[in-house]
């Protein structure tokens, strides 16, 4: 009996002496472990990332800042890109540690699924079911309770754009974010300075005016406590070298083109073959138009107008150079009549330098006056159509 009783002795001393070999007296890590390991531990103790770690009458302060690393717009779908990283800070009671006890530890590193995060989400998403903005970086806990998460983000926002003035268009689109869930007797946001813009490649065709911070405060329908969001309105100006060779010189030289049609002689049929060119090249810009830019209701491109108006006017001049060249080329029987014969000898037909200094027979006076009149016909309609045209860039400038 006395020698079991030793034997039970000595098995317990034994493992007592391993525990105090795992256990050290100065609280230290044992085996692998590091002082980060042991640290992690104790803060996760019972810990749930589900809950905001602060009584429930308290309010959470949130510090929210942004760096702008590249800017888009899908003018087909509306929407716009709006990518770099977000920084958010705040406290979490539940995170705190004497570095003393940790050997001067006083900042870790942890995967944000483990603590407790802020619900920001993206109040105008573009894609309504995707909220995952964020990538999973690190967090990093001081032992003052403050964590500081800077995930890169990818926020793609509806955006209302107004291409009247394409392509030398100016867009204002914003993105809103906000606490989903937590109301502002919960969740305080902050912007804390003015977002930074650090553009690693450059875009093609946008370039960043301006970024402009707004913090609102907003009730809605569903709940009677107030929201609060943070709103970025950022002014984009197209970069338009590219689209001033492809449109608005070939606007130009339509333009000139159209007007030219009228200092040909009135009996020369290749008026005709010089306004079907230009209305297959207008035709053939405004196929280009329909599929650069979407189909919007209102706020119709003003190049798109300055193409469908020279259409017209391109067709009404093909219907007037058939008169005209009918004018001139069938015989007539007629006389012109005297009241407009009288304006074409008169001062008019002095601009036309023909008026009849010798006799002829009344057939070829008859056939003279009328292709006069023709000419008089073309030179008027020169003149209203570079008035339109003048209206037409004064208009288009502003």
């Amino acid at each position: 009996m006395g020698f079991g009783h030793s034997w039970v002795l000595l098995a317990g001393f034994l493992v007592g002496l391993c525990v105090a070999n795992d256990v050290s007296s100065d609280n230290r890590p044992t085996g692998t472990d590091t002082w980060a390991d042991k640290l992690k531990k104790d803060l996760f103790v019972n810990y749930d990332p589900n809950l905001r770690p602060t009584q429930h009458y308290n309010v959470t302060n949130v510090e929210v800042n942004v760096t702008v690393t590249h800017v888009d717009i899908d003018e087909q779908k509306s929407i716009f890109t709006f990518s770099g990283w977000i920084k958010m800070q705040w406290n979490d009671d539940k995170l705190k540690w004497n570095p003393d006890d940790y050997a001067k530890l006083d900042v870790i590193r942890t995967n944000p699924a483990s603590v407790w995060k802020p619900d920001m989400v993206l109040y105008n998403n573009a894609h309504n079911s995707d909220i995952e903005h964020y990538g999973m970086t690190n967090v990093l806990i001081y032992n003052t309770g403050q964590v500081l998460w800077v995930p890169p983000m990818d926020y793609h926002a509806n955006c209302k754009l107004n291409l009247r003035m394409w392509p030398f268009d100016q867009q204002t689109c914003f993105v809103k974010i906000g606490s989903w869930t937590f109301d502002g007797y919960k969740l305080n946001l902050t912007q804390v300075g003015d977002p930074e813009l650090n553009i690693i490649v450059d875009n093609n065709e946008w370039a960043i005016q301006k970024v402009d911070t707004e913090t609102n405060t907003k009730y809605y329908a569903c709940c009677p406590e107030p929201y609060m969001d943070i709103q970025y309105n950022v002014t984009l100006q197209r970069q338009s070298a590219t689209h001033k060779a492809i449109v608005v010189s070939p606007a130009f030289v339509i333009m000139l083109l159209a007007l030219s049609v009228f200092w040909l002689p009135p009996n020369c049929g290749e008026k005709i073959i010089l306004n079907g060119i230009i209305t297959l090249i207008v035709t053939v810009f405004l196929i280009y138009f329909a599929t650069q830019l979407p189909a919007m209701s209102g706020n119709t491109p003003l190049i798109v107008t300055f193409f469908s108006t020279t259409l017209y006017l391109v067709t009404f001049g093909t219907i007037l150079s058939v008169i005209v060249l009918r004018m001139c080329r069938v015989r007539h029987t007629g006389a012109v009549p005297d009241g407009i014969k009288s304006l074409v000898d008169g001062c008019l037909g002095e601009i036309e330098d023909s008026k009849e200094t010798g006799a002829v027979g009344d057939e070829i006076a008859k056939q003279r006056d009328w292709c006069r009149l023709a000419g008089l016909v073309d030179k008027l309609a020169f003149v209203v159509y570079l008035v339109i045209y003048v209206i037409s860039i004064i208009y288009y400038s502003l």
